[in-house]
């Protein structure tokens, strides 16, 4: 991170890769809104925009992502499966006269290709649905924060907030504040546990056993970051009713903490809930192994155009076209892991940077007077028990404080948000 210093403001920029993100420290300035203006038109002006370029640039990433993304190793099995197979039937029938191998190709679109564009229907809703939840998670707790710092309630005039000096509206603000940057980031711990609902999960006694795991410690936070942190915002409005909330402006702060608790809940079914494992077993299987039953039609088309080459070269891209679509739904299946698929939500960036930007600068406009806000996340060290077939107590659970040097934007150096920089689990092995 680099400091640059200008005559009216800072600039923070964080590089990674060619990529500049830039915080501007405060716009109340005149100068300073020129300023954005300005860098507003040379983003606006220096990006690409010769055809030519754009295409070779495009087809690159492209290529890349593919590359990168979409070919696993179960691509490689079934490329190989088939290229065998091809290469088998080629051989074996060379002596038969008048054989035909031709087969057709409705079992293939009827057993893998509907099943697999139905899961990566399936899958992008879910990833849509996601984030319209961590945009009213967001929307309402900024509110929320707006209502305990700046709403005032005196009548004729009276600015309760001005009157009232013995009360600590300050601190009342920064207690709230703290609780709703708490709830943010236990949540991002939630949703970038490791995924806990595939098949290996169900079917298999390890699996069950990482499951289980897995669940105990998300129970632990998701218990954390909505039951307790929700009620403790609750008691923070009663306190501003003894000072003189009217009933009906306190029924509004319910009512956002009611949809916030729903966007919560729903965003914690969507992490350990997923589409049709029945389905995805379904695909997973036929996009395996049914390319090499397709073997006598490459082996037939070799034998057509005289070239064995290209038989098998048909079978790879078969292959590889099913495999690779296959491996696209599993890229979408979880929609909470930007640190590690290309189109996951980047949960750090939306709950840890920008959610801390916004309320940090509220704050500010809030109470314009105010030392910085210091904040350092409260250990959670209680045990929470929940009922489960085992009757097993939650372990402990110890979240690592995100401080002011953890919210730089995460573009282009996307870490595993579960790994050891940010959660450390105890206990759990």
């Amino acid at each position: 991170v680099q400091v640059h210093k200008t005559p009216h403001n800072e600039i923070m920029t964080s590089k990674h890769n060619n990529v500049d993100i830039t915080h501007i420290n405060t716009y109340a300035s005149n100068n300073n809104v020129m300023y954005l203006l300005e860098e507003e038109e040379e983003c606006r002006s220096n990006i690409l925009k010769s055809p030519v370029i754009l295409l070779f640039v495009n087809v690159y990433a492209s290529l890349k992502t593919f590359y990168k993304y979409l070919i696993s190793l179960s691509s490689l099995l079934s490329m190989a499966l088939s290229s065998a197979c091809t290469i088998f039937v080629y051989y074996s029938t060379e002596d038969r006269l008048g054989w035909d191998g031709t087969m057709d190709w409705v079992l293939l679109g009827f057993a893998v290709i509907t099943p697999l564009s139905l899961s990566v229907g399936f899958a992008f809703r879910r990833r849509e649905e996601a984030l319209r939840d961590i945009a009213i998670f967001k929307s309402i707790a900024f509110q929320i924060y707006l209502a305990h710092s700046s709403w005032n309630w005196g009548k004729q005039g009276n600015d309760e907030r001005t009157t009232n000096k013995e009360y600590d509206w300050l601190g009342h603000a920064d207690d709230v504040l703290k609780l709703l940057l708490e709830m943010s980031d236990e949540m991002f711990h939630f949703l970038t546990l490791p995924t806990m609902s595939r098949a290996r999960h169900r079917v298999t006694k390890q699996g069950k056993h990482e499951a289980n795991r897995t669940v105990r410690v998300a129970y632990a936070l998701f218990h954390s970051f909505l039951t307790e942190k929700v009620t403790r915002v609750t008691k923070r409005t009663e306190d501003l009713k003894l000072l003189g909330l009217p009933a009906n402006e306190a029924s509004r702060i319910r009512q956002w903490e009611r949809i916030l608790g729903e966007a919560v809940e729903h965003l914690r079914v969507l992490k350990m809930y997923r589409t049709p494992q029945a389905l995805r077993s379904f695909a997973r299987i036929f996009s395996l192994l049914l390319p090499a039953l397709y073997a006598p039609t490459f082996a037939q088309l070799a034998r057509d155009v005289d070239s064995l080459g290209l038989g098998i070269a048909f079978a790879i891209i078969v292959s590889l076209a099913l495999t690779a679509l296959f491996n696209s739904i599993i890229i979408l299946e979880d929609p909470f892991v930007g640190h590690i698929t290309l189109d996951g939500i980047d949960v750090r960036e939306e709950l840890v940077v920008l959610h801390w930007e916004q309320l940090t600068r509220a704050r500010k406009m809030c109470f314009p007077g105010a030392e910085e806000f210091q904040y350092e996340h409260e250990l959670n060290k209680r045990k929470h028990s929940v009922e489960t077939q085992t009757h097993e107590a939650i372990p402990e659970i110890v979240v690592s404080p995100l401080g002011k040097k953890d919210r730089i934007t995460s573009y282009s150096n996307l870490r595993d948000a579960s790994g050891s920089v940010h959660e450390r689990i105890h206990g759990c092995e």
